[in-house]
């Protein structure tokens, strides 16, 4: 049986990343650039106007101008006004280079094709040609996650196809004669289906988009036949881990012609949990009960979906924890609790399960817990996912 921190270097040195992909700008949202982007020109391109209001000769004096035009974005760039004129402009106007100052319009006011202008004119107002970027200058470095803000950085240097992090194509089976859909009322003896939504929220965290599910019950040749033509990078198969006469997920990925590297390991929940690859392929068997669907995706899981995105996997963190610590087992124990940042320290609340598959307490969940077999003072080590409480 193999520690977890065994089965997290299996998964670094077996599962490879996936080739990196260009993408149309309105895909890229969550993925990681594989390239600099830089400034294909100037930013901005041109003197332009930060203001609607008029131009004047620059360092005009207050007093009664003539209006000679107006000129709106979109427009080429006017000949500086002489002594005496003014120019209405508006947010964004292409602006001479040299040789004019803006006055606010609020600055002013008209009367029969003249502005009377109360204030100097300056070149306060002038956003300069490359005053937020010269050409070739490095906006985005490579590596850098694609927010919102960056999608609006993209599109303006014409970058709308960028060469981005790779995600993962899933397939989920789930198996089990005794499950029904959540929108079911069970019969006596059946339960519903609570792995297929959680797996499917789980990838949906990782940043996997492409994700397909199948229900199956315990025959190997129905899960055979259920992933004939398939193709994906992950196969991830729920329920039949361990080694009763109707766990057959070992025989199902020996079949697909999968190696399996580990069939067990030393956490608490999580035990039977298969790891195994085919060629750029992985596959896990994910024990049957969710919370141990819970712990194993966030362990491993989630692992293999950074290493084939290129993603640096997730750090263990040091927390405090908030009350009285969880019991120690033989195995180690990854108890899921709630952090908050409180005073530059993260604090953690064990929540309360009973066993493997108990769910009444893991909604709030963002951090695993790990409680090693020996009692100790301190602070403890958390996998931390979801967002930070504050």
């Amino acid at each position: 049986m193999l520690s977890v921190d065994e089965v997290w270097s299996l998964i670094d040195r077996a599962v490879r990343p996936l080739p990196l992909v260009r993408m149309p700008l309105g895909q890229v949202f969550a993925r990681r650039l594989a390239e600099e982007i830089r400034a294909d020109s100037d930013m901005p391109a041109f003197d332009r106007s930060a203001i609607d209001g008029y131009a004047l000769k620059e360092d005009s004096a207050p007093g009664w101008f003539r209006i000679i035009g107006e000129v709106r974005p979109g427009m080429p760039a006017f000949s500086a006004p002489e002594a005496g004129e003014a120019v209405k402009i508006f947010t964004g106007t292409a602006l001479p280079e040299s040789g004019v100052g803006l006055v606010m319009l609020e600055d002013t006011e008209t009367d029969a094709g003249k502005a009377m202008i109360r204030v100097a004119a300056n070149r306060k107002h002038v956003r300069p040609r490359g005053s937020q970027a010269r050409r070739g200058d490095v906006l985005l470095p490579a590596g850098a996650v694609v927010t919102p803000g960056a999608v609006a950085l993209l599109a303006t240097v014409g970058a709308t196809n960028p060469l981005v992090s790779p995600q993962a194509r899933v397939v989920h089976l789930v198996t089990g004669s005794e499950l029904v859909a959540a929108d079911s009322q069970p019969p006596p003896g059946f339960i519903r289906d609570s792995n297929s939504p959680l797996v499917a929220a789980l990838l949906a965290e990782a940043g996997a988009t492409e994700i397909r599910q199948r229900h199956v019950s315990e025959s190997v040749g129905e899960a055979l036949n259920a992933l004939d033509g398939e193709d994906f990078d992950l196969l991830l198969i729920s329920g039949g881990a361990s080694v009763g006469a109707y766990d057959g997920t070992v025989e199902i990925l020996r079949r697909l012609g999968f190696t399996i590297h580990s069939s067990k390991v030393r956490s608490r929940p999580g035990k039977p949990l298969i790891f195994a690859t085919r060629d750029a392929c992985a596959a896990f068997g994910l024990p049957g009960n969710p919370l141990s669907h819970f712990v194993c995706f966030h362990l491993f899981v989630r692992r293999a979906l950074d290493v084939m995105a290129r993603r640096v996997p997730q750090r263990m963190l040091r927390v405090q924890i908030d009350g009285e610590r969880p019991e120690p087992d033989p195995r180690e124990t990854w108890w899921p609790a709630r952090v908050r940042a409180e005073e530059g320290l993260l604090i953690a609340r064990p929540l309360p399960w009973k066993d493997s598959s108990d769910l009444t307490g893991l909604a709030p969940a963002n951090a695993l817990l790990r409680i090693g077999a020996c009692v100790t003072n301190g602070l403890v080590e958390a996998l931390l996912f979801g967002s930070l409480e504050t």
